[in-house]
């Protein structure tokens, strides 16, 4: 009875609290079924060369690499959208974004207010789907996807929240000493030398500000993080934490502690970057000794990956091996990212998945391992991972994979990815499994392959909607060698 009356009252604090879920269509819990707590983390602009465990050695990640070696390293894990916002959209709700038309990034800052951009009021995010089945639930870091009052997380099925709206905000004061910033230019923008009223750090429904000014913002995040869990792990009830700390998203800052850790690298633009991605690790570190520390490690489990590719419009910083590319594009560095995961009651340690995977998968793994169904009201995208890392199911999770950002689209199938530009400026064909670099275009060699592509992608497109608004105007970048006009 006490179990009953613990889920209506969840329900009710959804109803009071969660904009656009509709607890009638979220599935019952299974009366004894074990709850896991849940930490998704996701960091901002990281490469999927910039995680060593995936084989390139040019930053060490011990921390992040200690996920895959207790649980599950997959090889091909992909996001949404190769920039924030969309790709955020569509891990939040499990659904494609292009479904409810968030194709282009909500902001800068002052666009997202003045235009009312966000998630859609009546798309259900993964927290307002657990809160009916008995989670406690917080956001630390960065949001961007709304930072009106109807979006706002505390509306959006988070108990708890504190970080930033915007898509990026200053990781400290430039003038504590020790501070390295390398200034260049970015994409999205990183903001001046100071916080403004768009890009400070707020917490809770009230929109506190918080003056952290000189306390680097990863280890801030980093902070409050290991506090939610052992504030939360004693209770009876399972907690799930989204954790999205701005680093090694621009502006390019880090704290002398994490810059002595690269002495090796002479470029200091490199050298910054490679700081702020050890400043991640250490983020992850805090997180799992916390989560061991509550005596739950087996019962916990942790996602760790990155809501896209490398920010590569900085000359020089990103590798174009063993993926070329970055952030903006469709090419596999784009879209591709370091994508962990860790539940060591339910998953062998030392596990590499080499099937295709979504973020989209977050969704209906999560609420199915919570006990629940996902909503009959509405399409899905994603699918429950469990039984095939499990080896219930030996075929892939997913046929294929789609992307859209007009004038930009992409698919891919088994092992052959199409991109093009439907303007006409450019059509590219790869076999992934002969070709992971993208280098050899057979869009003429394989003229069947190509049309069955094409095919594929406009059955998909049918089943999306329009941008609701549109792209900031398109930026020209260097990609491992040759120039791209990328939507923003």
């Amino acid at each position: 009875m006490r179990r009953f009356v613990a889920f209506l009252a969840a329900a009710a604090a959804c109803l009071a609290g969660c904009r656009g879920a509709d607890p009638g269509a979220l599935g019952a819990q299974a009366p004894d079924a074990k709850k896991p707590n849940v930490i998704v983390i996701v960091a901002d602009d990281l490469g999927y060369a910039d995680v060593s465990a995936y084989g390139v050695k040019r930053i060490p990640t011990p921390n992040i690499d200690s996920i895959a070696s207790g649980g599950v390293i997959f090889t091909d894990g992909y996001v949404t959208a190769p920039v924030c916002g969309p790709s955020r959209a569509g891990l939040q709700t499990g659904r494609h974004q292009d479904r409810f038309g968030f194709e282009y990034n909500n902001g800068p800052a002052r666009r997202d207010v003045d235009e009312n951009l966000g998630l859609p009021v009546d798309e259900i995010t993964i927290a307002a789907a657990l809160k009916p089945l008995g989670y406690r639930t917080g956001l630390i870091g960065k949001w961007h996807l709304g930072a009106n009052d109807d979006y706002y997380p505390t509306r959006r099925g988070y108990d708890e929240f504190v970080g930033l709206l915007s898509g990026a905000t200053m990781h400290i004061d430039p003038s504590v000493p020790g501070v390295r910033w390398v200034r260049g230019e970015s994409a999205e923008g990183g903001g001046g030398a100071r916080r403004t009223p768009l890009t400070q750090i707020v917490e809770g429904p009230s929109r506190q500000v918080v003056n952290n000014e000189r306390e680097y913002l990863t280890d801030y995040f980093a902070r409050r993080a290991t506090e939610f869990i052992s504030r939360n792990a004693p209770s009876k009830d399972p907690y799930f934490l989204y954790l999205t700390p701005t680093a090694p998203h621009d502006p390019l800052q880090v704290t002398q502690e994490y810059y002595d850790r690269f002495p090796q690298i002479s470029n200091e633009q490199n050298r910054v970057y490679a700081a702020m991605v050890s400043s991640v690790d250490d983020l992850v570190g805090d997180v799992l000794k916390a989560v061991e520390a509550s005596g739950e490690g087996d019962d916990t489990l942790v996602v760790f990956m990155s809501d896209n590719g490398c920010a590569a419009y900085y000359p020089g910083m990103c590798a174009c091996e063993p993926l070329r590319g970055g952030k903006l594009t469709h090419y596999e560095g784009g879209v591709r990212v370091p994508f962990l995961m860790k539940w060591p009651a339910q998953f062998d340690g030392g596990t590499v998945y080499r099937n295709m995977i979504s973020s989209l998968d977050l969704f209906p793994t999560i609420l199915a391992a919570a006990g629940g169904e996902l909503p009959k009201d509405r399409i899905y995208d994603g699918v429950d991972l469990r039984p095939y890392l499990r080896g219930d199911v030996s075929a892939p999770p997913h046929e294929m994979l789609a992307w859209r950002r007009h004038p930009l689209a992409s698919i891919r199938k088994g092992d052959w990815k199409l991109w093009k530009s439907v303007d006409g400026a450019y059509t590219f064909l790869f076999n992934l499994a002969e070709d992971p670099n993208e280098t050899v275009n057979r869009a003429q060699s394989d003229p069947a392959k190509l049309k069955e592509l094409e095919a594929d992608f406009d059955r998909w497109a049918r089943d999306m909607v329009d941008p609701k608004w549109p792209s900031r105007p398109h930026t020209t970048y260097d990609v491992c060698g040759t120039p791209f006009e990328v939507p923003i």
